[in-house]
């Protein structure tokens, strides 16, 4: 048996240096300098001398790594670096050496068993996706292979073998909840295209079992549409049934989170396309994407509409931007709607928001005077 106490005893959280290789655990707080080696090595320089390496390597959709994989990568660390493993933010693994030499041999190691290496400086820095259909019940798109259809067309950015105005992130999300996330360049938000039905069998299960209930409740399912398209009311044997108002509905896939028995069709899912969003207090400082493009359709296995709209906006940007411009600040500067009217997209009331100032970050509070 266990003893149990000792659980008690564990350092929550666990501090971060304890873990550390001694070269990074030396020089905490002590590094001064950088400078980079192509678009996929970077070398650290600290102030007490040492210098290490560090190798960026694109991961698989989702960061899903098997344990025969993750082996590989630990064996290539152990022979050519100093013994670390890390996994960032936006999903890529980075690979530490001592020397330059060492750190080419690590590139050339990840790369022979089919890994890319590159994402600094002015090139596509990830693509971040949501598990979507690996693991989740509410995925409108399979954002997974999407991520990685998106990497076979546009991995020569990641590398740097073409070169962009500065660095460019895309974000991909299986449904409008978008666990992929909303500050990428480029965001891509799995939506259904039309509004839900529902299974007549089944769909009592998400409701009250008794009308009474009404007068003291509203069912989740109603409660939880933000633009009040779903009616709960009574049946004539004082059961509870639904009424989904389609004009109304926008297709958010809200009311199938709460209840599996509502029915979108899958032939009629998309993306809608969005633009300019970014963390860094760069340019204008921090934003939210913003909507270019409601939906798209997605045609599988090439996606080849999305595919071609991506491309497009890059083409745009690359050939438009000056030197240093993050996407959001060359829309912001020459206007969502002329991006919409050189890319032909039609403007409606679901794309007309256009960009405004931040209002946040240290930009924004030096210019308050604050």
């Amino acid at each position: 048996m266990p003893d149990l106490s000792e659980r008690m005893k564990k350092k929550l959280p666990i501090p971060y240096t304890d873990f550390l290789p001694v070269q990074i655990g030396d020089n905490v707080g002590k590094w001064v300098d950088r400078r980079f080696h192509g678009h996929g090595i970077v070398e650290h320089i600290s102030s007490s001398g040492d210098h290490i390496f560090t190798v960026k390597v694109g991961s698989p959709a989702n960061v899903r790594f098997s344990t025969d994989t993750l082996r590989k990568f630990n064996k290539i660390e152990d022979e050519y670096g100093i013994g670390s493993l890390r996994f960032t933010r936006s999903g890529n693994v980075e690979l530490i050496a001592d020397s330059l030499d060492k750190a080419e041999k690590l590139k050339d190691e990840v790369e022979k068993i089919g890994f890319y290496v590159g994402g600094w400086g002015n090139t596509l820095w990830s693509i971040s996706s949501c598990t979507a259909y690996l693991t989740c019940t509410t995925a409108v798109i399979d954002s997974p292979s999407l991520t990685k259809v998106l990497y076979d067309n546009f991995y020569r950015y990641f590398t740097g073998e073409e070169e962009l105005p500065t660095k460019l992130k895309i974000s991909v999300g299986g449904c409008p909840t978008s666990c992929g996330g909303l500050v990428a360049d480029l965001v891509l938000v799995g939506h259904y295209g039309d509004a839900p039905s529902y299974d007549p069998e089944r769909i009592g299960l998400c409701l009250p079992r008794k009308a009474e209930a009404l007068d003291v409740a509203v069912p989740e399912i109603v409660n939880v549409c933000p633009v009040g398209a779903i009616d709960a009311f009574k049946k004539d044997d004082n059961t509870v049934g639904i009424n989904i108002k389609r004009e109304k509905c926008i297709a958010c896939g809200r009311c199938k989170d709460v209840c599996d028995h509502i029915i979108f069709d899958p032939d009629k899912s998309g993306v809608a396309i969005m633009v300019g969003g970014k963390s860094s207090n760069t340019g204008s400082g921090p934003e939210l994407a913003r909507v270019l493009i409601p939906w798209v359709p997605v045609t599988l296995p090439a996606y080849g509409e999305i595919v071609a709209v991506v491309r497009k906006i890059i083409d745009i940007w690359k050939k438009n931007a000056s030197d240093g411009e993050r996407l959001g600040d060359y829309v912001r500067r020459i206007g969502l709607s002329n991006l919409q009217e050189a890319m032909h997209i039609p403007v409606t009331k679901w794309n007309r928001t256009g960009f405004g100032k931040s209002t946040f970050g240290i930009r924004q509070f030096q210019e308050r005077g604050a």
